[in-house]
């Protein structure tokens, strides 16, 4: 176990005792808020101990250093949003463009919820050239990508879209549109987005891929 002053290679695995999930969770609220406010260079671990009320000691405990923390900040945001945008019909079927869009606006709005921590994240991501947390964020990021190229696939099989030469690809740009216009509109923006134009993102990033995938007639 690691000193206060000392962190561990590899965060420790989740601590069994229901103190110490209790601490795990108060320093993942606080990293997030710390992270969201001073962004990813300004963030330090000092911060979130403080914004915690727990020790260094313990934050060693629990994360190797603030990246490890962000990291599993992330994984849990990432888990919430694939939940909330996922599968939208099953069996292979052909979804409706209502669907499309229910789903696409439930993303905007957890993005929204979240946005300042996920363009820090992006940005910190772009800026760390080699570093591990880039790569955790890519494989976070490639395992949307991968769900949707499972889809597509799926619906080529059951026929209810023509053969792809390259599905990966084609998983990439679809999931490339949605996250870029999370980012710019949402991540970007100056406000907070109120819920009719999180409404008005899902119903038009709903309806490209309705349209890219099934054709102009709905």
């Amino acid at each position: 176990m690691a000193n206060e002053n000392t962190a561990t290679d590899t965060a420790p695995a989740l601590p069994p005792t229901r103190k110490g999930q209790a601490t795990r969770e108060k320093l993942l609220a606080a990293a997030e808020a710390v992270f969201s406010a001073r962004g990813h260079e300004n963030a330090r671990v000092a911060d979130i101990v403080a914004e915690a009320g727990i020790s260094h000691g313990l934050f060693y405990r629990h994360f190797a250093d603030k990246d490890a923390i962000l990291t599993a900040v992330l994984d849990r945001l990432n888990d919430r949003l694939r939940d909330i945008s996922g599968r939208v019909a099953g069996d292979g079927r052909v979804p409706t463009l209502e669907q499309l869009e229910l789903r696409n606006i439930q993303f905007f709005r957890e993005y929204s919820d979240h946005r300042l921590l996920l363009r820090v994240s992006r940005e910190a991501a772009a800026r760390s050239g080699d570093s591990e947390f880039r790569t955790k964020w890519l494989a976070n990021r490639g395992r949307f990508v991968a769900r949707t190229d499972r889809w597509l696939r799926e619906l080529i099989a059951n026929g209810h879209i023509a053969p792809l030469s390259d599905t990966h690809t084609v998983a990439e740009g679809l999931s490339a549109l949605t996250e870029q216009m999370a980012y710019v509109l949402v991540g970007l923006a100056v406000e907070d987005p109120d819920h009719a134009e999180l409404e008005r993102l899902g119903k038009a990033c709903g309806l490209i891929w309705y349209r890219t995938l099934f054709g102009a007639a709905f």
